[in-house]
């Protein structure tokens, strides 16, 4: 009996160490580093400490790759994106904010997601229904994940997502909690309003809740990032928060790697 209580404790032990093991992954969407070409984009992310990235549709590729990142990309492109990500040790995660203009178009992006191991389409909020329909169906043939994204768009917010989604489980949001902010919607509140549907998250910090307020790094602005990172544990959320910093400054790649310092400094308190 003394054996059998000892192997409950270290059971017990066990799934408590996991329990507090979450931290999910952190990528940087390329945008950030919409100052120089893919190549140069992905180096420098790598130096700072992410190893995802997302990739938006038109970035200059570089390297000794012609061409941008649109999906359009031929084969041998597609070849030597994914060699270099390979070299690099950095993994294409999500991909957007993403779109196509009928049917044909849109299974050209989700091969090339296949392709690529993409694992999540950002796509703009406001879709209609027949896009909507389609894009489920889409999800359920491919496997690859849609997440309604938002810039300040009435139909990006959190109240407004959550009556689009509910018509579809199959897709989710892939929020900005940053163009929130700047549409005078607290982050907090619209993580709340999403419970259990977010996908993956835009993880911003912004300097003051309004129109004006431009990105900063993580921690000292007024998104309340602690606490929503505490909802999202609540939530259970298992997806990819994404770091998309979108103000330039001569400081910029100090900057975003402030916000990677404060994402891990968040799973040791």
């Amino acid at each position: 009996m003394k054996q059998l209580m000892m192997g409950f404790v270290v059971v017990g032990m066990a799934l408590s160490g996991m329990s507090e093991t979450w931290k999910p992954r952190l990528a940087l969407q390329l945008y950030s580093f919409r100052n120089m070409s893919f190549v140069d984009a992905v180096k420098t992310a790598k130096k700072i400490g992410f190893e995802y990235v997302e990739a938006y549709p038109g970035q200059n590729l570089g390297g000794d790759m012609q061409g941008t990142t649109q999906f359009s990309m031929d084969q041998a492109t597609r070849t030597k994106v994914k060699a270099f990500l390979k070299e690099q040790k950095i993994k294409l995660v999500n991909y957007g904010v993403c779109g196509a203009n009928d049917e044909a178009g849109w299974k050209q992006l989700f091969d090339f997601a296949k392709e690529m191991g993409i694992e999540t389409l950002q796509v703009e909020s406001g879709k209609s229904d027949k896009d909507m329909t389609l894009l489920s169906k889409m999800v359920k043939e491919t496997g690859i994940k849609v997440a309604l994204h938002n810039h300040k768009q009435a139909s990006g917010f959190p109240e407004a997502m959550a009556e689009a989604l509910a018509k579809y489980p199959e897709i989710g949001a892939g929020a900005d909690i940053g163009h929130w902010i700047n549409a005078g919607k607290p982050a907090l509140d619209g993580i709340k309003k999403l419970d259990g549907r977010i996908t993956t998250l835009h993880l911003v910090d912004v300097a003051s809740l309004d129109a004006k307020g431009r990105v900063v790094p993580y921690g000292k602005g007024c998104a309340e990032l602690s606490k929503v990172m505490d909802e999202l544990k609540r939530q259970k959320f298992n997806g990819v928060l994404t770091c998309e910093y979108e103000h330039m400054s001569d400081k910029l790649v100090d900057e975003v790697a402030e916000c990677v310092t404060w994402y891990n400094a968040y799973f040791t308190k």
